[in-house]
């Protein structure tokens, strides 16, 4: 008798359960107070339970065969969500979305079993793990800030409830300026936002590889304008920068105290195409005179004989690479050589190193009196990376040699998309000097060579009178 009473009062709980002609649930109160914690099977509007369809709490939920992620299979129920993420509520919603479930788990892409871990306690996990802290200190920095701002956003959000529209949301907000954290932050740049959505597709997609996400949330567009492209120096400018290092203000003290260092280190930036960083930590070992060679980001334990080109090192991509003297280069070391700090390995030592021997941290503060000196206020050390290239495509040397010596991975696209104007601008340049048959400097044609007559004739069928 108790079991037929409790069949009665289930089959009354089903009718009640939303319907294909209905938009929302409608659950009686006292049976929702009894099974607002069970699964049911959902109904259609003729009372048929629906296969792989069940409900709790008006949301629907899928039922399916599934991994459970050990290797073996079991019925596993997945909540059905629509696009942005909230819970579907009708039936026919429920029932597209069974439809797409099934299809993922044709593709192995149906979401992983178990609890995920919060962003907060994941994020941290990242921070730790070995591939990050391989990389660079100024990189695991910027990440580090960055991933602070998101666990300020997300505070408590698992990584299988990141959004699109949160992500979107975090755009705005930073693109306006915002208080993450209790910390104000003016309105970001497009390219800063940019960095932030890196470092969270670095941690998401690491939270794919440990298994806990199927596939990334897709990520919104956000249009970011390009980098304004740097003014090339014109040579007389390069002079003007150089002589404003070792000059003096008009009460007689040097507009710099690191003026032939600063001025050594512009030279070799321009000769190198050198970034900054790699430029400072250069040292003596690097140089080898007797083959004219200079390597550019070798590590510390810098051995010549046993260096291994485009190996460890501590340029920008941890790659390293050789540099054949060009003339100026040359002379240029010779020239540091020969006044070197006998106390010191690097190239530029720090004028304030003590005991421990280091190289300058950077020569900022005296290029900002320098360029204010030289009446070239946008002027920046990357500026002579531009000039190295420039002159190179001008030069005529390939972009796959530039791309080499510079430090690019990729065979010269780069240096070809943007120097490339550069290259035909100067190959026009180049063809307007071309002289053929007329003497440079003069309005008189020269008598064309027996080649062009010879040419001339046979175009015209006319013999030559010679014989092969």
């Amino acid at each position: 008798m108790k079991r037929k009473e409790t069949t009665n009062v289930k089959n009354r709980a089903h009718e009640e359960l939303p319907n294909a002609n209905s938009g929302t649930p409608s659950i009686d109160p006292d049976l929702a107070a009894k099974h607002s914690a069970q699964f049911m099977a959902a109904r259609d509007s003729r009372n048929r339970r629906i296969s792989g369809l069940s409900i709790r709490n008006g949301r629907f939920y899928g039922v399916l065969w599934a991994d459970r992620g050990d290797g073996r299979k079991t019925a596993r129920r997945f909540p059905l969500l629509d696009e942005s993420g909230e819970p579907i509520r009708t039936l026919s919603a429920a029932k597209d979305a069974l439809e797409a479930l099934k299809s993922h788990r044709h593709e192995n892409k149906l979401p992983t079993g178990g609890q995920k871990p919060s962003f907060d306690v994941f994020s941290n996990e990242y921070l730790n793990m070995a591939s990050t802290r391989a990389k660079r200190g100024a990189t695991q920095k910027k990440e580090f800030d960055a991933l602070a701002r998101w666990r300020a956003h997300l505070p408590g959000v698992r990584l299988d409830r990141i959004t699109t529209p949160m992500l979107k949301a975090f755009i705005e907000m930073r693109l306006r300026g915002c208080k993450l954290g209790g910390k104000a932050f003016e309105a970001a740049s497009p390219r800063t936002v940019t960095l932030d959505l890196i470092a969270l597709r670095n941690v998401l997609k690491a939270a794919v590889e440990a298994g806990h996400l199927r596939e990334l949330p897709r990520f919104p567009k956000l249009q970011t304008p390009p980098a304004p492209r740097r003014r090339l120096l014109t040579p007389a400018e390069f002079e003007r920068l150089l002589d404003c290092c070792l000059a003096n203000t008009t009460d007689g003290t040097p507009v710099t105290k690191n003026g032939q260092q600063l001025h050594d280190f512009l030279k070799l930036l321009a000769c190198t195409g050198a970034r900054e960083q790699e430029a400072l930590a250069l040292k003596w070992a690097h140089v080898d005179f007797d083959n004219g060679k200079i390597y550019i980001g070798a590590p510390d334990d810098f051995i010549a004989s046993a260096f291994s080109i485009g190996t460890g090192g501590t340029s920008k991509n941890r790659g390293s690479r050789v540099l054949d003297f060009n003339p100026e280069l040359e002379v240029l070391l010779r020239e540091m050589h020969s006044r070197r700090a006998p106390d010191s390995a690097y190239l530029f030592p720090s004028p304030q190193r003590g005991k421990k021997d280091i190289s300058a941290k950077n020569f900022r503060a005296s290029l900002a009196a320098v360029k204010a000196t030289a009446g070239l206020p946008d002027f920046g050390f990357h500026h002579l990376r531009v000039w190295f290239i420039s002159y190179g495509v001008m030069s005529g040397i390939d972009f796959m040699t530039l791309a080499r010596w510079v430090g690019h991975r990729d065979g010269g696209i780069l240096i070809g998309k943007t120097y490339g104007d550069i290259a035909d601008t100067h190959r026009k340049t180049m063809a307007a000097k071309l002289t053929l048959g007329r003497v440079a400097g003069s309005d008189s044609v020269s008598a064309p060579s027996s080649l062009t007559k010879i040419g001339h004739a046979k175009k015209h069928g006319v013999s030559t009178g010679s014989t092969s």
